[in-house]
């Protein structure tokens, strides 16, 4: 089998102190048949200037200025401008390890290139310091998908897969946060994907004080990406915004409006005392 081009979708914005990082990651891979997709939404530092100082033919830079901001739409993108056959993902502030590439495309090779999305298990630095060890086999991971608790058995920025799959369930853009695990649930709920985990930490996720878990509407959408799940489950319509979600709960449905609240709060409280 010859080798496929593996493009590395890297969206960004105003991440001048920390791109170069994750660029050089890429470039340092054990397998070279890669492109470097870099995806520039609506930055307004020094970023560009950054990505244009590499030469390596090999990292492409675009800017998503014509198109709304927002991690959904930028994903999109850098999958519509990918040329490769494989897609994969990192996140600008963050890193992985050299072998990644090699090793998460032979997994594909190995169970069906066609079918199968690749994780791996996530080195946890920053204001945290962890390692997350996910499970391996397709089944547990599916598990993860319909819990109310601990949830994550696959971690969005390290998947990878084949074109084709991103392009059949796109990245749904009314999700400001959570659109990674919004399209997880719904490829498990498909059953046309088989998941698996590299046992070994390839991906390097750095947590900082201002990162999406600080966001003031990350919990809004986390309850957002689970009643749209919930909505699927009875073959009801979505809400298309957490505010309409909210708004329509607290006046036609006010116990699953106060859980909701219950459960935001809970979470506040559990990462307060984590930190």
């Amino acid at each position: 089998m010859t080798k496929p081009l593996v493009s590395i979708i890297v969206p960004f914005c105003n991440e001048e102190k920390y791109i170069a990082d994750a660029i050089n990651s890429l470039l340092e891979q054990t397998y070279s048949n890669v492109e470097i997709v870099l995806v520039d939404d609506h930055s307004t530092d020094n970023s560009k200037q950054v990505c244009l100082s590499f030469k390596d033919p090999r990292v492409k830079y675009y800017p998503k200025f014509h198109i709304p901001n927002g991690r959904a739409w930028s994903r999109n993108f850098g999958i519509e401008k990918a040329t490769g056959e494989i897609i994969t993902f990192l996140d600008a502030d963050d890193t992985c390890s050299r072998d990644r590439i090699e090793l998460q495309l032979n997994k594909l090779i190995e169970l069906g290139i066609d079918r199968t999305m690749c994780g791996c298990w996530v080195q946890r630095q920053g204001i945290q310091n962890s390692l997350m060890q996910m499970p391996v086999k397709h089944e547990d991971i599916l598990k993860g998908f319909t819990r109310q608790y601990n949830r994550t058995t696959i971690v969005g920025a390290t998947i990878m897969a084949h074109k084709n799959i991103f392009l059949k369930y796109e990245y749904r853009t009314k999700f400001k946060f959570y659109e990674d695990w919004d399209l997880l649930v719904r490829l498990g709920e498909s059953n046309e994907v088989f998941f698996v985990n590299i046992d070994k930490p390839l991906y390097t996720y750095m947590i900082r004080s201002k990162g999406t878990k600080f966001q003031k509407d990350w919990l809004d959408f986390n309850i957002f990406m689970r009643d749209c799940q919930i909505r699927r489950a009875k073959n009801l319509p979505e809400y298309e915004t957490p505010d309409e979600m909210f708004a329509e709960l607290k006046k036609n449905n006010k116990p699953r409006y106060v859980m909701y609240k219950c459960f935001e709060k809970m979470v506040e409280l559990k990462r307060y005392l984590r930190l």
